[in-house]
């Protein structure tokens, strides 16, 4: 009996760990906090509504990029599900799945949609980071 609950509970934390993982490192999540930007680093600040196709395809191309330019720019979903998240996206001018990038003072760059391919995303944070 208690070999069978030493198995069960080791196969649970097994299972919690590998979501943790995953989760956690995998995926690692998208930064929300809006209060970041302009506090000097560039920031890319993504206008996302859950359930959105148009928007789960930006944050897919937002996830491909992140890896690469990590340690340069920070990256934010502005949630148009929230106050906040519509409010930033209402003062740049942005819908669900555009993006604005941001200079390490908060001034915007350029925007544009983010459904395009992961290579021209980092072509645009190549050349709009260059300016």
């Amino acid at each position: 009996m208690f070999k069978k609950l030493a198995w069960v509970l080791g196969g649970l934390a097994a299972l919690i760990a590998a979501v943790y993982v995953l989760t956690v490192v995998v995926l690692k999540p998208v930064s929300m906090d809006l209060a970041s930007i302009g506090q000097g680093k560039p920031s890319l600040v993504l206008a996302y509504e859950n359930f959105s196709p148009t928007g789960g395809a930006a944050l897919e191309r937002l996830r491909e990029v992140r890896g690469d330019y990590e340690g340069k720019v920070q990256f934010i979903v502005a949630d148009l599900g929230t106050p906040e998240g519509r409010g930033f996206a209402r003062r740049h001018r942005l819908i669900d799945g555009q993006a604005v990038l941001l200079d390490g003072q908060g001034a915007p760059l350029g925007a544009w949609m983010l459904s395009e391919n992961s290579t021209a995303v980092s072509q645009r944070l190549e050349y709009l980071g260059s300016e």
